[in-house]
């Protein structure tokens, strides 16, 4: 099985705890699992932060930060996890590179893992294309908003 992830840049760190949540239910229920993150906002940081504590205890998992560019030799960047460049990336001019990589993890995966809690930006219209192409889509603010009205409700 194959995860990747997409949410907000700016999707609070109370999410955190949701991603290790959802991440280890995924590692139970699956013996081979490889997971595919983005670099870029607060969704993708948290999510490889998850991944790399995650590897310690669970060396059985593939984890790859999938990069939108291909890396200056020199630039030393060591992001604690497998780096994964996609395959064609080299002719897809810099600023297009998100969008590639985007593409590349919606066609490569099995199931979305996300956060979205509006239809604007990158993450949704990536989330968008994968529920188009039938993949599964597990979106971590409707856990949130269930949990929400639960201690309200108590």
């Amino acid at each position: 099985m194959v995860v990747a992830f997409f949410g907000h840049k700016d999707t609070p760190s109370a999410v955190k705890p949701l991603i290790k949540q959802t991440v280890e239910k995924l590692i139970s229920e699956n013996r081979e699992i490889k997971f595919l993150v983005g670099t870029h906002g607060a969704f993708d940081l948290m999510t490889q932060s998850v991944l790399l504590n995650e590897l310690h205890t669970h060396p059985q998992i593939v984890c790859y930060i999938v990069l939108s560019c291909i890396p200056a030799e020199n630039s030393g960047k060591d992001y604690g996890l497998l780096t994964l460049v996609p395959e064609g990336i080299e002719c897809v001019p810099k600023r297009f590179g998100i969008s590639f990589r985007n593409d590349f993890m919606v066609n490569e995966s099995d199931t979305i893992v996300c956060y979205i809690t509006h239809d604007m930006g990158g993450a949704a219209r990536f989330v968008g294309k994968a529920k188009k192409k039938g993949k599964s889509v597990i979106n971590l603010a409707d856990n949130q908003q269930s949990e929400n009205k639960k201690a309200i409700c108590q």
